[in-house]
């Protein structure tokens, strides 16, 4: 006579029955975060079918990279709602997120023959550099990627637009000097990715506080957004683009040390030499 049910589970009074619901809120959770990425392509889907002319105008990957967002927040909500930590789940849910932006990035780079495969270039590279200056695991970890992401911001922006030979327009080049600070902002609400924001943010300011978005300058700068820097620099200067030829691994150097204490930070530059090209 005097049981309830509380979750599903028959509890008598005085009993909360706190460890049933608790264990049956993980459940829950746990299947909401296995079917995460599910969940966003039939929505992705649905909304391609049936949202107005304007949101279907919205390019697939920014569109993607939202709901992902959105995920994210329901599940966050969720959790805290059942009164279950999210120490444990903040690292997966760091790399599944960090895996759809890999995706969008990919996508991004794929669109033409000359950025093929570029961020993750950019990203073994960084690492690289990272490991030999010391870094803790968590630290290359996190610099490895934010170079994996670090052009999220071209997620508007063709990449045939940006590798164009031509002159672009005063738009086309504006979109193209803005992207640090577009991809930041996307990445900017997620908490998690505190530590990845500046580095997407700053790396084409240069070690003299010129370049996009400027601001800051020498040391000042992430030094993720310094290694960033240099590593792109020398994987775009050896691989062939529209308007040149790819520059050997001596050229690109020689290039590199010309810009020290200018474009790079004359610290990473000796680093650069030990380095093979990464393929």
């Amino acid at each position: 006579m005097g049981e309830f049910l509380v979750g599903g589970y028959a509890n008598r009074p005085g009993d909360t029955g706190r460890g049933e619901c608790e264990l049956s809120a993980e459940k829950v959770l746990a299947r909401l975060e296995d079917q995460s990425v599910r969940i966003m392509e039939e929505t992705l889907a649905e909304i391609r079918e049936t949202a107005s002319p304007q949101i279907k105008n919205v390019p697939e990957e920014e569109l993607r990279v939202c709901l992902y967002m959105f995920v994210l927040k329901v599940l966050d909500f969720v959790r805290a709602a059942a009164g279950i930590p999210s120490v444990n789940a903040r690292s997966d849910f760091k790399s599944l997120f960090l895996e759809a932006c890999h995706l969008v990035v990919d996508a991004i780079d794929a669109q033409n023959p000359y950025t093929t495969r570029h961020s993750e270039r950019v990203s073994r590279h960084c690492g690289l550099i990272a490991g030999r200056m010391g870094m803790t695991d968590e630290e290359i970890a996190d610099i490895e990627y934010a170079a994996l992401i670090h052009n999220i911001g071209l997620i508007n922006t063709s990449q045939r637009v940006v590798s164009s030979p031509r002159k672009l327009t005063d738009q086309e080049l504006s979109a193209a000097r803005n992207h640090c600070v577009v991809g930041a902002e996307v990445l900017r609400p997620i908490e998690f990715l505190g530590n990845i924001v500046p580095m997407v943010r700053y790396h084409h300011t240069r070690y003299d506080g010129g370049g996009f978005p400027g601001g800051l300058k020498g040391d000042s700068l992430p030094l993720g957004a310094r290694i960033i820097a240099i590593a792109d620099a020398y994987q775009a200067m050896i691989s062939d683009r529209p308007h040149r030829p790819a520059y050997s691994v001596e050229e690109a150097l020689r290039e590199i040390d010309r810009e020290a204490g200018k474009q790079f930070d004359p610290k990473l530059v000796p680093i650069a030499h030990e380095l093979k090209p990464i393929a």
